[in-house]
């Protein structure tokens, strides 16, 4: 190895150290890094052992030749160990060592020496076949001495990626830092191969070194799939490869470079070394090792294999052997290049087809392909007529039927050259190159691209045309003036993605082109290609039409909405309100028109949207849809689907004509949203596209937070004007009431048509998510901000809801309290010359009246039965707090408790008629509470303790509360022994 290492240290290249120097301050970094001498270091602790750390606490003032000096005695190490070890025994071989120049021994502890053998070390002095071990550490009295641990393994691996192959390979087999972190089986392990044999970081280090000829590994993203880790190797490697280790497709390269990077490596590596090394002795000409190839096309192939190996710069000497290896390679493919070159010049076919077998198998063919491209006449600089008058036809394109005449030239000029490159090229593969080296220089901008010329001038006509009022010639003010700025966008938008649409289609017809197709991802390709310099406006300028589209609509909205409130505050001055009780009657039939009303919007958005509720999916998984309208020559119409209400909250036209307005924005981007998945373009429309719908959500946000918010007004002003009436002087009580209640039913009709409509716009927005967005959003990514968006809009929804139905529920009870409140005392405590009819009093029978109209309403304008359940329950706990304090007004007399009973039981019926069982217990309590007043005192204390076994108050009433009822009757003071007496329930 000296003999080696001597002859490659003369070599020396692009900066490359030789090994031995190499090594050697390899070596050193990584011992000094062991050992705490490099600030990258993380300290453990500050008492620290040899078999904690692993290293010995080495001082900081140790020389560098320190380390690599050679000194194999024994050290004396001192060490300090608790007293009462020492007097038992423990410690027996050691003796007690001087306490001279030492910190003060603790209390308790004593200090001891003993001989430690020499640990050993990997440096090299200077001579460098000389192994040596670690100094004796120059031991001080130092206090709080920091322990190091050694590098981190990851480091250790990256530096082990830089060094020449030889070199790494050596230090790995001797330096023991570096093969804890290559070698799985620690530093012993050695002669082992295969996955066994490498630690994570050493598989890591050897893909890394094939990665460096050229491999590419990437995990590509599956929409809605863990992603897929694929692998891309030059295809000479391939078939190399194929030819040692059988090897064949994409899948089991992948295993191997998985599961074992060396064994690749190490057969690439032994495959190549010897061909690329000899390069490194020739100037200027190929090797006579590989001219002894079967002919040109292996020797093609083999410098082919050397020019990606020589990427990976694995000997010391690769600059050099680089720089003659592609000086050699050019010469070899500059002759068969300028042959093929003749050939075409000449028209031989057959000859351009020989030296094309050879091309074709270094660097690709670029080199022929390039021949075939450049001699084309359309690039040239003064192409002959034919072409000219393509080239003049792009100054003219100003929309896309100007552009689709265009474009029907190049087709033939595609065609054309399809035959060409038929003729010259033997392999389909390389045919398909050429084509699309060729379709792709139309749509490149560093050569003057002929469809990217016509797309330019169709940009600049299409931005600069005037709008209505503008001063512009006659000819132009006649043919392209636009009413508005509005108008000029999209006309902008809608004919760059119409002309995308056409390009697609043209891709589409490339691919079953004859004799040669251009495969459907490079022509699309090509086409996108063309977009990117424009696409960051474009999509900018979409979500800014879209935007000032919607806010011109919501702005229009608010003043209409303005006006008839203003309209209505001067109809209602006037009108009386014998119209408004007679709605009372008509509640069943508005709800009907109102769900007959959402079942026609529903069947109009299957229309304007062309889906079925039962939307079908396509074979491919994706949903079934319109073809886009980017490629419809008609704008969007307004959909106009009217009101059921006279002055509805919420306009069903806004909300629909605005999800149609985003459907034609999103598939306009669409179209450039189907690029290839790694172009920037593709991740743009997506982002777009998200945004876009984004401002749809937020749109109809906004036009139905406000519709909530002046309900929930008005229902807090009918709260405050309950409040209001209550202390009312009773000889306009009768009129100020019947008023509150009509504003009340209208209010609450209100707020109930309200929720349908809104329900409506979710339904609608739901049906457009899920037959178009989820072809671009997964509803399942709770971090996407589509979904995000759509859970805030329905918690703005349901909050609104919620905070209406507390209002009205808050109005209901209010009015249900001043009619409680109209009860007399002497309903409750009658004289006893007063018969008893035991029917409910006046005031109960107006409360229940009330609680049953507003039931009706409730009843009738809210479809889901769950939201219906949930107010009526909240309404009966009220109620039933109401009625509890209601009594406790009273003293109660036996007459009275008969009466009471009697109200109960009313109160009892409305709520087993609307309530859920849980809540008509309270109303069972009380009432079975109220017996409670028609019991002899002597039986009032069994009867509480019989409520109490059958757990009648449970959850319902607590025992204080049950106490404040049996305490109204009239006769309680007297009788309040009997019932309190050694009580142990209340």
């Amino acid at each position: 190895m000296a003999d080696d290492n001597d002859g490659a240290e003369s070599v020396l290249a692009g900066g490359w150290l030789s090994p031995r120097t190499l090594l050697h301050k390899t070596t050193k970094f990584v011992l000094n890094a062991a050992h705490g001498k490099t600030r990258s270091l993380i300290p453990t602790s500050d008492i620290g052992t040899v078999a904690e750390t692993g290293v010995v606490d080495w001082i900081e003032d140790v020389e560098d030749d320190d380390i690599a000096a050679g000194m194999g005695e024994e050290v004396e190490q001192t060490i300090m160990v608790p007293e009462r070890d020492v007097l038992m025994g423990r410690w027996s071989e050691c003796a007690v060592a001087s306490g001279e120049g030492r910190s003060p021994t603790p209390p308790g502890m004593m200090r001891l020496s003993r001989s430690v053998p020499p640990r050993r070390r990997t440096a090299y002095n200077k001579d460098p076949q000389q192994r040596v071990g670690a100094m004796e550490p120059k031991r001080r009295a130092q206090r709080g001495r920091t322990v190091f641990t050694m590098l981190p393994v990851r480091v250790v691996g990256r530096i082990m990626e830089f060094l020449p192959v030889d070199t790494m390979l050596l230090v790995a087999n001797i330096c023991r830092i570096v093969r804890r972190a290559v070698y799985l089986h620690g530093p012993n392990a050695q002669g082992m191969a295969g996955d066994q044999a490498y630690t994570s970081v050493g598989l890591h280090m050897w893909r890394v070194r094939v990665q460096q000829m050229g491999w590419r590994m990437w995990r590509e993203r599956q929409r809605g799939r863990e992603r897929r880790l694929r692998v891309q190797a030059p295809q000479s490697h391939v078939v190399l490869l194929e030819h040692i280790c059988g090897v064949k497709d994409e899948a089991g390269i992948l295993e191997l470079l998985t599961t074992e990077p060396d064994l690749v490596f190490k057969a690439l590596y032994d495959n190549m070394i010897g061909d690329y090394a000899a390069f490194s002795t020739m100037i200027g000409c190929v090797p006579r090792v590989v001219l002894n190839a079967n002919g040109a096309a292996a020797v093609a192939e083999r410098l082919d294999q050397l020019l990606w190996f020589a990427r990976g710069r694995f000997t010391c000497s690769s600059d050099v052997t680089n720089m003659r290896l592609v000086s050699a390679a050019d010469r070899f493919e500059a002759e068969y290049q300028a042959q093929f070159k003749h050939a075409f010049m000449q028209g031989d076919c057959e000859r351009m087809q020989g030296c094309a077998r050879v091309l074709e198998h270094i660097r690709n063919g670029r080199s022929c392909i390039r021949i075939l491209v450049d001699a084309h006449p359309l690039f040239s600089s003064a192409p002959p007529a034919p072409y000219a008058d393509v080239l003049a036809s792009t100054e003219c394109v100003t929309d896309a039927h100007t552009f689709g005449a265009v474009l029907s030239e190049l087709d033939n000029l595609i065609a054309e050259h399809a035959r060409v490159v038929h003729a010259g090229l033997p392999s389909q593969v390389l045919r398909q190159s050429a084509l699309y080296c060729f379709v792709q220089d139309l749509f490149d901008a560093k050569r003057s691209g002929v469809a990217l010329r016509a797309l330019q001038n169709m940009y600049a006509h299409l931005r600069s045309m005037p709008v209505a009022g503008q001063d512009a010639s006659g000819e132009q003010q006649r043919r392209d003036v636009v009413p508005d700025e509005a108008t000029k966008d999209i006309v902008y938008l809608s004919t760059v993605a119409s002309i995308v649409s056409l390009l697609l289609e043209a891709a589409d017809k490339w691919s079953h082109m004859e004799p040669v197709s251009l495969p459907r991802g490079l022509g699309r390709r090509c086409v996108f290609s063309a977009f990117e310099d424009v696409i960051d406006e474009y999509v900018q300028l979409e979500r800014r039409v879209i935007e000032r589209a919607y806010e011109g609509e919501l702005s229009q909205w608010t003043l209409k909405v303005r006006n008839d409130s203003m309209r209505d505050t001067a109809l209602e001055s006037n009108a009386s309100h014998k119209d408004e009780s007679l709605r009372l009657v008509n509640f069943r039939l508005r709800q009907q028109q109102m769900e007959e009303y959402k079942d026609r919007v529903l069947l109009l958005v299957q229309d304007k949207l062309q889906i079925s509720m039962d939307t079908e999916t396509a074979g491919d998984g994706t949903r079934r849809r319109r073809r886009s309208s980017a490629s419809q020559k008609e704008m969007p119409r307004r959909t106009v689907v009217g009101d059921v209400l006279g002055h509805a909250p919420v306009s069903i036209d806004l909300c629909l004509n605005m999800v149609l307005t985003n459907r034609d924005t999103i598939d306009r981007l669409a179209v450039f949203a189907s690029a290839p998945q790694d172009m920037r373009l593709r991740d743009q429309a997506q982002d777009a596209i998200e945004s876009v719908f984004c401002v749809l959500l937020r749109g109809i946000g906004n036009h139905v937070r406000p519709a909530y918010a002046r309900v929930v007004a008005e229902l807090k002003d009918l709260e405050h004007s309950v409040m209001a009436t209550m202390q009312t002087d009773q000889s306009a009580l009768a009129q100020l009431e019947q008023q509150t209640r009509s504003s009340f039913i209208r209010a609450e009709l209100r707020f109930f048509e309200l929720i349908h409509l809104c329900d409506l716009c979710v339904q609608i927005l739901e049906i457009y998510f899920k037959s178009f967005m989820t072809a671009f959003i997964d509803e399942h990514d709770f971090l996407n901000t589509c979904n995000q968006e759509r859970k805030a809009l329905e918690r703005a929804v349901d909050d609104s809801v919620a905070v209406g139905m507390d209002c009205v529920i808050e109005i209901i009870m209010r009015q249900t309290q001043h009619i409680v409140d109209t009860q007399m005392s002497a309903d409750y405590s009658p004289d006893s010359n007063v018969s008893l009819t035991l029917t409910p009093t006046v005031a109960c029978t107006r409360a229940v009246q009330f609680l049953g109209e507003s039931t009706v309403i409730l009843q009738s304008m809210t479809g889901h039965r769950q939201m219906r359940t949930v107010f009526l329950g909240e309404i009966g706990v009220r109620l039933f707090y109401v009625l509890l304090e209601h009594i406790k007004r009273f003293r109660i007399t036996e007459p009275g408790g008969f009466q009471l009973i009697a109200d109960l039981n009313l109160y009892y019926d409305w709520a087993a008629e609307h309530v859920d069982p849980e809540t008509l217990r309270y109303f069972t309590a009380l009432k079975d509470l109220a017996n409670c007043f028609i019991l002899a005192p002597r039986d009032l204390r069994g009867f509480l303790q019989d409520q109490y076994s059958r757990r009648t108050f449970d959850g319902v009433m607590r025992s204080e509360e049950v106490y404040d009822v049996v305490a109204c009757r009239s006769d309680y003071r007297n009788i309040r022994t009997q019932v309190e007496g050694h009580c142990d329930f209340m």
